[in-house]
């Protein structure tokens, strides 16, 4: 049976687009006059039938779709404005007509909003950060509509993450590349699914090459301004210490060169710092010295789930597809 992905392929379209012009919506919509063409040419040929659901979802009988966001009240919250952005940005380039519903909640109490999640008759959820507890409690109850993790994994959820592997083996590359043969890593003390992965990541590929990472330098306290300082207080309080340093959060990054700069140590001459870029907010290239960094791709994600979302509310599916996302590295003043 023809779907209307198949539709969206051959005509060389979103599914979103294909849905504007079976709605009659093109000029309301600004789809040009040739692509709303080629669209009905290519239904036609192909013998397409919409999904009576799915039209009635767009059409007048039925209100717009809500989708139900999900992001944890903790230190994390400062990343939630680059996912919003991205999501605004992406249903105004699409033309999905939707309402995004925002919802904080507790990490690893995502089994206090059931309610919500079960009756509250969203078409979509998307839920950011979560524990694997939550993803477990979530694969149990089986919300009755498509669901996107963001940054996680599930074999009956759809995702959209980075890959946390490489961006751990990125940063343990460009350790090698510099020839050091000791590093340490300053990390959240709270132990995050996806920081904890890359962490880990990091600290294999190091010494699958030679580079050694001593379990006392691992040194990890609060993912805060504050929790970097103290742990570069420790840190410059230690004999013997190793130059280069992984920060696994640009909040600690930057508590780091404060502490660093506070205690007479020179970044990048008697230590070197490579850390994660969590908001994608461009304030680590204003540290002195700007922080070289594995920058999060929230924005891409954030495309890409409201492209892997709408395209399942459209088709009423909730089987799971899942995107990884490459995440880039940008090389400033203190790690060269």
């Amino acid at each position: 049976m023809v779907t209307i992905r198949d539709v969206a392929k051959a005509a060389g379209v979103s599914v979103a687009t294909v849905s504007i012009v079976m709605n009659d919506k093109s000029k309301e919509r600004s789809i040009p006059e040739a692509t709303h063409d080629r669209v009905s040419r290519i239904m036609r040929e192909l013998g397409y039938h919409p999904n009576l659901s799915a039209r009635r979802l767009r059409s007048k009988y039925r209100q717009t779709p809500v989708i139900l966001f999900f992001w944890p009240l903790d230190f994390r919250i400062t990343i939630l404005a680059s996912f919003l952005n991205a999501f605004s940005g992406e249903i105004q380039h699409s033309g999905f007509d939707c309402e995004l519903v925002v919802r904080t909640y507790d990490s690893g109490k995502l089994d206090a909003y059931d309610e919500a999640i079960l009756k509250g008759g969203y078409s979509g959820l998307i839920v950011g950060a979560c524990t694997k507890n939550d993803i477990a409690h979530l694969e149990s109850i089986k919300p009755p509509m498509p669901v996107v993790l963001i940054n996680r994994e599930s074999e009956i959820f759809s995702t959209v993450s980075t890959d946390n592997d490489l961006v751990g083996k990125i940063a343990a590359e460009e350790f090698i590349r510099k020839g050091h043969k000791r590093a340490v890593v300053f990390a959240s003390t709270t132990g995050y699914l996806a920081s904890n992965l890359r962490v880990k990541s990091f600290i294999e590929h190091c010494r699958t090459n030679g580079i050694s990472v001593d379990d006392q330098y691992v040194m990890r306290d609060d993912s805060t301004f504050d929790g970097g300082y103290y742990i570069a207080e420790r840190y410059c309080g230690m004999t013997d210490r190793p130059q280069a340093i992984f920060c696994d959060a640009d909040s600690i990054a930057l508590g780091a060169l404060r502490g660093l700069n506070d205690n007479g140590i020179r970044v990048p001459e008697e230590a070197e710092i490579l850390t994660i870029d969590m908001t994608a907010s461009g304030a680590t290239s204003y540290s002195m010295p700007s922080l070289s960094v594995i920058e999060m791709p929230n924005e891409e994600i954030g495309h890409k789930v409201i492209q892997v979302l709408s395209e399942k509310i459209i088709e009423s599916s909730t089987e799971p597809s899942h995107i990884k996302i490459i995440p880039k590295l940008i090389l400033r003043d203190s790690f060269r």
